[in-house]
């Protein structure tokens, strides 16, 4: 049993690592941690996820550099705007993580059909009405899970990696390139690799700022 003192803490040092030693991760490595995201949960254990892993120097180039064109093209647009000062060098945060790290995973899921809502529709009935596993995008919700168990994993094998969603600008390119076809879909993109120094940890908002509790509130003396 991981005394949990300990586990909270070492979870709380995680970080989105954007800079990497150009040092290779091992075969044997990137395995376990995809061993690791596919223990996580999903709706009836349809497991919808599939993860392009990406080591090869070229595609890897490929990918950042689809991201960084389409950046490109964002920031011109903007430019014509008055928003160039709010945008900034943003854009580059869509793809310089990708040029640095030695790995790219590009996560992917499927969509299935939300059988519970068939049968209800057979029986006459507006599955409107009883929103069940698409309602909450059930198979992107298990992919979700299965991300962030690759990301506490790498964490493990004192990895560094930043799951980002700026390379979904240039999707059209990357699934391509990836083979990613029909009915599936990427998820953003993770760099990964070993840290390159340290990171600076982020704020997080207090519990009490996200969580609404409804507890259980103590009778008065006397009244059951």
């Amino acid at each position: 049993m991981i005394e949990p003192d300990a586990f909270h803490a070492w979870l709380r040092a995680r970080r989105s690592v954007r800079e990497f030693a150009p040092t290779p991760v091992p075969r044997p490595v990137l395995e376990r941690l995809l061993e690791a995201a596919t223990t996580a949960p999903s709706n009836t254990n349809r497991q919808p996820w599939r993860f392009a892993v990406v080591s090869a120097a070229t595609t890897r180039a490929a990918i950042a550099d689809a991201v960084r064109t389409r950046a490109d093209e964002i920031r011109a647009i903007i430019a014509r705007g008055h928003h160039a000062d709010d945008y900034g060098s943003y854009g580059d945060f869509f793809h310089e993580p990708l040029a640095a790290a030695t790995v790219i995973i590009v996560p992917q899921y499927r969509e299935y059909p939300d059988l519970i809502a068939n049968f209800i529709a057979s029986g006459g009935g507006d599955p409107a009405q009883y929103p069940t596993a698409s309602a909450m995008q059930a198979e992107l919700c298990s992919t979700c899970a299965a991300v962030m168990t690759l990301l506490i994993a790498a964490h493990a094998e004192g990895l560094g990696a930043c799951w980002m969603a700026g390379p979904m600008i240039a999707r059209d390119i990357v699934q391509p390139l990836l083979g990613i076809a029909a009915p599936w879909q990427m998820v953003g993109a993770i760099a990964l690799g070993y840290p390159l120094g340290a990171t600076e940890a982020r704020p997080r908002k207090p519990i009490d700022k996200v969580v609404t509790w409804f507890e259980e509130q103590p009778s008065e003396e006397g009244i059951p």
